[in-house]
């Protein structure tokens, strides 16, 4: 391997011992070799350091970094940021894995294509053995290819980018900085706006050698729907306020900011988190939006009800 590889594979853990070595054995098992991986331990209390010790010792390129105290997933990511050497990062949850050849497959695609700088492709979800091969679950509408604004609009709709379905140059940290370590959920569908309100590039490479393999684990974060919910307001008010964005989805985010926080205030559906940094401006703005919007606001949750009623709905037979 050489002094600085070519890859460094980021891989945060938080008592994850029972799934952390499907994971690195789906990294020992690429076809490109030239990676580094930074296991961050999230100071776990269960057999994590003695799996993790396994791969260590046998393989160099694996190192593995023990925090003293549990700070979050955001601020573990960091941790491994600080010590990546690779050109590209690629992230991988504890209980997730890649298949054998999306490094090699990914790093090709970039190496030929200079104006891409975030690359993605499909997945595929499992529970017990994982799996990497098989129809992939991305929709139409989530395989995206653009920069700016087209990007934030589908974005601001909902997180596309499973995390470990990309593969990213680590000169995009240099505009992004990393996650926000205020935030423990949705913590990456913030970093993925704030990489394309900078201007970065996103591409989606349909291929079946780049799969990633995606869990279904009842203790991940994403399941943690209220939570979820909590940090979607404080995720809008930070783009909003230290993004530079179009009209438009500044328009968009205040929109989207009052329809949520008239639900949440009118359905009693949890604390509304404000961040500190600028809120009374920016509160003043989206609570104008609210005004105008809450005669609206009942039809908008009717429809969404119907959405929400339609898309569960198995279709008849021959649809």
């Amino acid at each position: 391997m050489s002094a600085a590889p070519t890859v460094s594979i980021i891989i945060p853990t938080h008592n994850y011992g029972e799934f952390i070595g499907d994971a690195l054995r789906s990294v020992e098992q690429q076809s490109l070799k030239d990676w580094e991986c930074l296991i961050i331990d999230d100071a776990s209390t269960d057999d994590t350091a003695g799996v993790v010790r396994d791969f260590v010792e046998r393989d160099d390129r694996f190192k593995y970094i023990r925090l003293d105290r549990n700070v979050g997933v955001s601020a573990a990511r960091n941790q491994g940021f600080e010590h990546v050497q690779g050109r590209y990062i690629q992230m991988v949850d504890a209980d997730d894995v890649i298949a054998p050849r999306k490094l090699e497959t990914q790093v090709a695609f970039l190496e030929e294509t200079l104006d891409v700088d975030v690359l993605y492709s499909d997945y595929i979800a499992f529970a017990g053995e994982p799996i990497t091969s098989g129809v992939g679950a991305y929709r139409a509408d989530e395989r995206l290819t653009g920069t700016g604004d087209s990007i934030i609009r589908r974005l601001l709709r909902g997180n596309v980018f499973r995390l470990n379905t990309v593969l990213f140059r680590a000169s995009v940290l240099s505009s992004v900085h990393g996650f926000r370590s205020d935030l423990r959920y949705a913590e990456d569908w913030d970093f993925w706006l704030r990489i394309a309100s900078a201007g970065h590039a996103f591409h989606f490479l349909a291929d079946p050698e780049a799969m990633s393999g995606v869990r279904r684990n009842p203790r991940s974060l994403s399941t943690d729907r209220p939570a979820m919910g909590r940090h979607y307001l404080p995720v809008l008010q930070n783009l909003w306020q230290h993004s530079d964005l179009s009209l438009r989805n500044r328009i968009g985010i205040l929109i989207r900011y009052a329809l949520q926080l008239l639900n949440m205030l009118i359905l009693r559906t949890g604390e509304v988190l404000v961040l500190p940094d600028g809120r009374w401006p920016f509160l003043f703005y989206a609570g104008v939006v609210a005004l105008i919007l809450l005669p609206f606001w009942p039809l908008y949750e009717l429809m969404r009800y119907v959405n929400q009623f339609k898309a569960k709905a198995p279709k008849a037979n021959g649809a």
